[in-house]
């Protein structure tokens, strides 16, 4: 997961770039000003000389350059394209930096609350049991919900009967799917599950698919699917 000094250095880099493809923009337009402005000046120093040409000859001459634009002119107008083009594609930049920033940030928020969830889910103490068991279901949402809810009662007097405790840590989190408000997460963890009248702990491995729905601004588990 990148840390937020590296999204502030890639930020700074990507303005950086903005900034000096607007600075080679500035250049080219007063470039393209002063070549304008050459132009005129020429132009009227030709039209000064051109007053003790014959009538004919000037005609001749002003058609010669109205027919053919001359290479000062030429370059204003390349100069403006290439303005227009370092705007376009340092806006780009800054665009597709402030993408990339998003998806990173989305990314980082379901694999948390699919880590949270699979902790929750499988960390619970037979002491407390129910107090366990109400955590996880604060985390869910839906017709999951329900149905957690709805089997709460047994579960809780199955573990209190069974004096087992399960505590979970989470090896590794991979985002499959996500979108704005929901995603698929794959979480690889491991639990050991302990009982009074046993010597050693009991270990698993586990792989869980969490699918997540925001809820009132929340990441919220709508389902849950044990994979080998």
């Amino acid at each position: 997961m990148p840390s937020s000094a590296a999204e502030a250095d890639e930020l700074a880099e990507a303005q950086a770039r903005a900034e000096a493809a607007r600075a080679r923009a500035v250049r080219l337009r007063q470039q393209a000003e002063a070549a304008s402005s050459d132009q005129g000046n020429q132009s009227g120093t030709q039209e000064a000389e051109g007053q003790a040409e014959s009538a004919p000859s000037r005609r001749r001459r002003l058609h010669r350059r109205l027919r053919r634009p001359g290479r000062k002119a030429l370059a204003a107008a390349a100069a403006v394209v290439v303005s227009c083009a370092c705007l376009t594609a340092s806006g780009y930049l800054v665009w597709q930096h402030h993408n990339v920033v998003q998806q990173r940030q989305r990314t980082a928020e379901f694999s948390a609350a699919a880590r949270d969830a699979v902790m929750t889910m499988l960390s619970i103490d037979a002491s407390k049991a129910r107090d366990d068991l109400q955590r996880f279901a604060d985390h869910t949402t839906g017709q999951f919900k329900a149905m957690v809810l709805l089997s709460a009662q047994d579960f809780v007097k199955a573990l209190e009967q069974s004096k087992a405790s399960t505590k979970a840590t989470v090896q590794a989190v991979a985002v499959q799917s996500m979108s704005q408000d929901s995603g698929v997460v794959i979480v690889a963890a491991k639990s050991e599950r302990t009982k009074p009248d046993q010597t050693k702990p009991e270990l698993r491995s586990w792989r869980v698919v969490v699918n997540l729905e925001r809820d009132g601004g929340q990441l919220k588990i709508s389902g849950v699917e044990f994979t080998p």
